[in-house]
């Protein structure tokens, strides 16, 4: 026999046996393994490149019991199967309807002594060597090889399976050879041959949780939105240059600034990105939040309902890669906001909250010993010794109802992302974020050592090119994640198929999921045609909005307040570009620009 690639290799008891002395048949060959292996447990972060191909179910168990009855001349045997009081006893173990179908290897030990004895006996196609009867003994216990009846066993089995195929709610009926089964009338040749029917080929339905039409949807339009907020701020830097570098310098007294209306197009526009892009991550932080805690509960098995032991392994292996790739919109976002020199507290430590759940829900993995015993909770049968039916683990996943599942362009691309640029951005965020704090931290502003002031990089011969350095990091960090968003986002469209919305999908939960991006898109649009509220009497007048920080048009005085301070008459003279260097795009002050970088003096009126 043939042994299948999901088995680890182990040490092999033996391997060479003696030539027969009987023509007609052959020495039959036992291998014990120890356990069947890593496929006893599913994790994602190692696994799921397994996951998807429909011609080739690494995680199925399949085609192992398909090939223990097949009547070849190798037979696998696990030394872990047939436990009885902590004894290995396969002899008093297949004879129980408890611990016959108590476990996996214990029923694959079964069925494969079953075929032995069949094919020694009956058929005498193969004999058994001393070698092999040798090598059987760790696991007979009470009983040898050669006197093992398989009678009992295939009875148990006739009886398990048709009970099994009334009841276990599969969505596959089982073969009708099945049925027709009897223990009194049925031969050995008749039992195998329905046997090699009992595992079937069934599509995993995907948790609408997880992977929804809504669900979908909304992944999808939050990836887009996220580009497209990145595209816009950068095409919006482009426009605001081009049109404010023909403008003549122009001086504002304090108080004029002050009072600097917002009724530009380029103030509106700037005011809506600013307010969009942090609107649009406190969503994001909601949503990711609900997505992490999901996919964490359908990786952690207790909490998981399937039907069988593939559709929970897929399940897991989708809720893995939305999970670990459902931060990247909030990475390109986070990015885009320190950039442009837009940092609060709030948003930032949500967004350390959803990677940090990112990085939970990576190091989760679905033991099939778990599963086996939730397969037992929900549905046992007692044909079957109170356990439950051998094809919720034998079955063979065929495809994803609806959808065809891939993880474009490969999952160890999103691995290197994970583990490679999310941790260097995720790095360069905190220090950026607390050298902001430092600077602007009414405590810690006015602190210096020597010629250093924390947050902002020491006053040496290397200050210049380090400004040249990060410019690039930053922008850098943002092609990057725009071009990893693009990747996902395409694996996200390439699942959808013209099955993937039928009436019958949409729910009330779906519904809800795909308006959630609702709210922050007609702001954004509110906010570009009709600029921030007012205070007034126009119907939509309202508080003014709360200004973010180092963004809207007062950024030039409010922030610089604390360096120096200005007389009510004193003027203040911008050159050309001042005003855009106020809009949402730019970056003014970070851990290596000075405030007196922005400035020119100018005089009295």
């Amino acid at each position: 026999m043939a042994v299948t690639s999901t088995l680890s290799p182990s040490f092999v008891v033996s391997t060479a046996i003696t030539a027969a002395p009987v023509a007609s048949s052959l020495p039959l060959q036992i291998i014990i393994e120890p356990d069947i292996g890593g496929t006893l447990d599913f994790f994602p972060f190692r696994d799921l490149a397994n996951i998807g191909n429909p011609d080739d179910d690494a995680f199925s168990f399949k085609n192992l019991i398909k090939s223990s009855i097949d009547g070849d001349q190798s037979i696998l045997l696990f030394s872990t199967g047939c436990e009885i009081d902590g004894v290995e006893d396969c002899t008093r173990a297949c004879n129980r309807t408890d611990t016959f179908f108590g476990s996996l290897e214990t029923f694959y030990n079964c069925i494969a002594l079953s075929s032995i004895s069949h094919w020694t006996h009956d058929t005498q196609s193969y004999y058994i060597t001393p070698e092999a009867e040798q090598n059987a003994s760790s696991i007979m216990g009470s009983g040898s090889l050669a006197e093992f009846d398989y009678k009992p066993t295939l009875d148990s089995f006739i009886t398990c399976a048709q009970a099994a195929c009334g009841s276990d709610l599969l969505s596959v009926s089982c073969d009708p050879s099945i049925k027709a089964l009897s223990r009194d009338k049925s031969s050995a040749d008749q039992i195998f041959e329905a046997m090699d029917t009992f595992c079937p080929d069934i599509p995993a339905n995907i948790d609408p949780d997880i992977f929804g039409p809504g669900v979908l949807i909304s992944y999808v339009l939050q990836v887009c939105f996220s580009g497209s907020l990145y595209l816009a701020v950068q095409a919006f830097t482009i426009w605001a240059r081009h049109t404010e570098k023909k403008r003549e310098p122009f001086s504002l007294t304090r108080a004029q600034s002050l009072v600097w209306r917002d009724t530009s197009t380029l103030s509106r526009t700037s005011v809506a990105m600013a307010t969009t892009l942090v609107e649009f991550q406190e969503a994001q932080c909601w949503f990711v939040f609900a997505l992490q805690i999901a996919s964490i509960l359908a990786i952690v098995i207790n909490s998981q309902e399937g039907t069988f032991w593939g559709e929970i392994i897929v399940n897991g292996a989708v809720a893995f890669h939305v999970s670990l790739n459902g931060v990247l919109p909030m990475f390109l976002v986070q990015v885009c906001l320190h950039n442009e020199g837009i940092r609060n507290w709030h948003t930032f430590l949500g967004f350390c909250a959803e990677y940090l759940l990112a990085i939970i829900a990576a190091t989760q993995k679905i033991s099939f010993a778990s599963t086996f015993d939730l397969f037992k909770q929900q549905h046992s049968i007692a044909e079957c010794g109170g356990n439950p039916s051998p094809r919720t683990y034998c079955a063979a996943t065929h495809g994803v109802s609806g959808l065809h599942l891939t993880f474009f362009p490969h999952p160890l691309l999103y691995k290197i992302v994970f583990l490679g640029l999310d941790s260097i951005a995720f790095i360069a965020l905190v220090v950026d974020q607390f050298s902001w704090t430092l600077r602007k931290h009414r405590r810690t502003k006015h602190l210096r050592f020597g010629s250093w002031t924390p947050g902002r990089w020491p006053e040496n011969s290397f200050r210049r090119h380090w400004k040249t350095i990060t410019i690039y990091f930053w922008r850098g960090l943002e092609i990057a994640y725009f071009i990893i968003n693009i990747l996902y986002m395409v694996s996200l469209v390439t699942v959808i198929s013209a099955k993937s919305f039928e009436a019958n999908k949409w729910s009330y939960g779906q519904i809800i999921a795909i308006t959630c991006w609702g709210p922050v898109i007609v702001k954004l649009i509110d906010l570009i045609i009709s600029g921030p509220p007012k205070n007034g009497e126009r119907l939509n007048s309202g508080p003014p909005r709360l200004r973010i920080d180092n963004i809207i048009n007062h950024r030039l005085i409010s922030e610089y307040d604390d360096e120096i301070t200005l007389r009510p008459d004193e003027p203040l003279t911008l050159r050309p570009d001042l005003k855009t260097s106020g809009m949402a795009y730019s970056r003014p002050e970070t851990i290596f620009f000075e405030p007196g970088d922005r400035y020119v003096s100018g005089g009295r009126d």
